[in-house]
């Protein structure tokens, strides 16, 4: 029986967003079927729908996207012992162009050692609202940026859905933060226990006398190694979320400097979600913009992309079509 979807035609403005039908996944070995309660939005998003980002997802169409997910199990594929029908589970698909998914849909399928079970307690919502941001800050605060109690971290992009997660976990990890960013997107970091805040639209943050730093994590993809070199500690990492060929010079001339210039490409660890069950569970809440129903993505995307957004914009998928 086919499931229902939000999806586009053609690579195109986000106008073109509406419900399509998809034959129904099955799931293969070691995969389970997902029916999807709640999903959220990522740039990510957007970028591909307007073929600016081709490489993070199969050229497939009807082209669905949405990446992270938190749902129910409808059915497991063969060689699955740890999930069962009826399980709650959460994460998020692959940024990659293998992936011919998107969890704007009814279901998915997803890989066991890419999900985690979500805890009771958790919301689905703020499951979906966790996956990839927080998967992401995990992996370049801990993995690429090897942080420590004590450690100094600068963070941009304080109002973004990666950049305020960012301020929370690097503090849960014992370091001190400055929020990079503006407007309501300040107040948010000091909720969220920045030790210190930039207006970017006031101050420049590479010469507001912060620092020197161990991390520069540069959630907002707004700057390059070579700006924050002066201000990182030797040792120290800079961090960014976007691939670029000014990233490619920056990492080639950081082989000869005391820092290091670092690109997160995040994946969906079942340790690292089982990381973040953990704290979602004992009470930190995602930062939410705004909870929109799976029919509004086109409009919810629009308003991330003009960085309209604090915090996360989460989706309720189900019984949404």
């Amino acid at each position: 029986m086919p499931i229902s979807a939000i999806g586009v035609s053609r690579y195109g403005p986000l106008e073109q967003l509406k419900p399509v039908r998809l034959p129904a996944p099955s799931p293969g070995r070691g995969e389970v079927l997902v029916r999807i309660h709640a999903s959220a939005l990522n740039p990510a998003d957007y970028k591909v729908i307007l073929g600016k980002m081709k490489l993070l997802h199969a050229r497939n169409f009807p082209l669905v996207v949405g990446y992270d997910f938190s749902g129910t199990i409808e059915s497991v594929g063969s060689g699955v012992v740890d999930y069962k029908s009826g399980d709650e589970v959460f994460g998020f698909l692959p940024y990659s162009r293998g992936n011919r998914q998107g969890a704007f849909a009814a279901m998915i399928v997803a890989k066991v050692g890419e999900i985690a079970a979500k805890p009771v307690a958790v919301t689905h919502i703020q499951a979906a609202a966790a996956a990839t941001s927080g998967s992401t800050v995990l992996q370049s605060l801990r993995n690429l940026g090897h942080i420590e109690e004590g450690h100094s971290v600068l963070v941009t992009g304080a109002s973004g859905g990666v950049g305020s997660l960012a301020i929370w976990i690097a503090r849960k990890l014992g370091a001190s933060v400055t929020a990079v960013g503006s407007g309501p997107g300040l107040e948010l970091a000091r909720q969220l226990g920045a030790h210190a805040t930039v207006d970017r639209t006031t101050a420049n943050p590479i010469s507001s006398g912060y620092g020197p730093f161990d991390i520069v994590f540069d959630a907002a993809a707004g700057y390059r190694w070579k700006q924050w070199k002066p201000m990182l500690k030797p040792g120290g990492t800079y961090v960014t979320t976007l691939p670029s060929l000014h990233f490619v010079s920056d990492k080639l001339a950081s082989v000869f400097s005391q820092t290091r210039a670092a690109l997160i490409m995040v994946k969906s660890r079942e340790s690292d979600l089982q990381q973040l069950g953990e704290w979602l569970a004992s009470g930190f809440e995602v930062p939410l913009d705004s909870v929109i129903p799976v029919k509004g993505v086109a409009g919810g995307l629009a308003r991330l992309m003009k960085r309209e957004a604090t915090g996360k914009i989460a989706v309720k998928v189900l019984d949404g079509f």
